[in-house]
């Protein structure tokens, strides 16, 4: 988190500062279990408030370990510039997969799965949140913008071999077919612990699918202003949100 600061440190105020997946923690299944806190005075909640109150921003930490109870969720928090938070959204969908070393990375392992889609409103935006592997489930996306939503959000830790194969097709698919800004942070380098590289390539993409913002392999900071009217005209040019036929959400 220091170097979260010192990226931040001198940069001008903006309305929202968004962080990636797992942002405070990476490291082995046990050393996850270990860092997991209640989000009531843990530390990582703590000092994502501290951020949203020194910057007067709101905040999208990405991801922290939440412990409640005896379970552990990989848990999505907005905070607004006040500090406070205003949405909670435990990852729906667990990771798993078999890396082209043999690795097999399996979040069930650490985490228990959450239940519930999240939307909140933030700045007059309505905003949908996800996790990472959410990325490859389009329902969950089509109910945010059956529910008015403008803004997705997807903090992520893709690895460098699914990234590099699917990350920017899978963001650009979810901006295009539910005409939403997309807001994806992408956690780059290796974890030293596991040695599971990350993709990096954070992105900011439009209602259109066009990149208006993107990073590389290295630790960065993107700006992008999101311009409502940009989101009507997309809606106007292609008004494939009204044509919807099979559209029931649960």
């Amino acid at each position: 988190m220091a170097e979260i600061e010192l990226l931040l440190k001198g940069l001008p105020s903006c309305g929202l500062v968004a962080l990636p997946e797992v942002f405070g923690l990476r490291g082995s299944d046990e050393e996850l279990r270990r860092g997991a806190e209640p989000l009531a005075g843990g530390a990582a909640v703590r000092w994502a408030a501290g951020l949203a109150r020194s910057r007067k921003s709101w905040v999208l930490a990405g991801s922290v370990l939440e412990r409640s109870g005896n379970r552990m969720y990989n848990t999505s928090l907005l905070l607004d510039a006040g500090g406070r938070l205003r949405a909670r959204y435990r990852k729906l969908h667990l990771f798993e997969a078999r890396l082209e070393t043999g690795q097999v990375v399996r979040e069930r392992d650490v985490y228990r799965a959450g239940r519930d889609p999240v939307m909140a409103a933030c700045m007059g935006w309505r905003c949908g949140l996800s996790i990472c592997y959410d990325l490859r489930f389009p329902e969950l996306y089509r109910r945010y913008s059956a529910r008015g939503a403008h803004l997705l959000f997807a903090p992520s830790n893709f690895t460098q071999r699914t990234g590099r194969d699917h990350w920017e097709i899978l963001v650009r698919c979810r901006a295009i077919e539910n005409q939403c800004f997309v807001v994806a942070p992408n956690q780059c380098g290796t974890n030293g612990r596991t040695g599971v590289a990350s993709h990096g390539n954070s992105m900011v993409v439009g209602p259109w699918g066009e990149i208006l913002a993107r990073a590389g392999a290295e630790p960065a900071v993107l700006t992008a202003s999101l311009d409502p009217a940009e989101l009507a005209a997309s809606r106007r040019r292609v008004p494939a949100l009204a044509h919807r036929r099979l559209w029931r959400v649960d």
